[in-house]
């Protein structure tokens, strides 16, 4: 009995030291609006005539973060790879994801709003829009890159 007292006190101790103990990365609420999303021409890595909003985080650094991109008509961004797993939600528009060092426009497959797509870590594959303004918004952990492949 007495080591069970003991237990309960040890275990009762611990525990509010633990939860007591401050964030390392302290969390404040956010609600971000598409008004409040402060657009700005291509930063690298994208190529000239997309456009990026930082919704949260900073994706050269660290830790979570969230972009949202714009790509005008017919823009394309030939077979590249990215450091980490690249997720990705179609918001407006249309993107064609294809795999492979080459970018072919026969074999893609064509995500709408809505659709949703993970790219591992190192997968070569390219993207092209169509005739439409798209936009998608990337929601993952950085540092974040694109590392562009010289195409066969």
């Amino acid at each position: 009995m007495k080591t069970i007292l003991i237990l309960i006190s040890l275990w009762f101790v611990f525990s509010k030291l633990y939860a007591q103990q401050p964030s390392s990365n302290p969390q404040k609420p956010l609600q971000v609006c598409e008004t409040d999303l402060q657009w700005s021409d291509k930063k690298p890595p994208l190529l000239p005539g997309a456009r990026v909003a930082v919704v949260e985080g900073n994706p050269k650094a660290g830790g979570h973060f969230t972009l949202r991109l714009k790509f005008p008509p017919y823009y394309k961004i030939p077979p590249h790879t990215h450091p980490v797993d690249e997720r990705t939600i179609v918001l407006k528009g249309a993107i064609n994801i294809g795999f492979g060092d080459v970018l072919d426009t026969s074999n893609a497959k064509r995500l709408t709003p809505g659709c949703f797509y993970l790219n591992p870590a190192g997968v070569h594959h390219y993207f092209f829009t169509s005739s439409e303004e798209t936009e998608i918004q990337i929601s993952t952990n950085g540092p974040w890159g694109l590392d562009l492949l010289e195409e066969k």
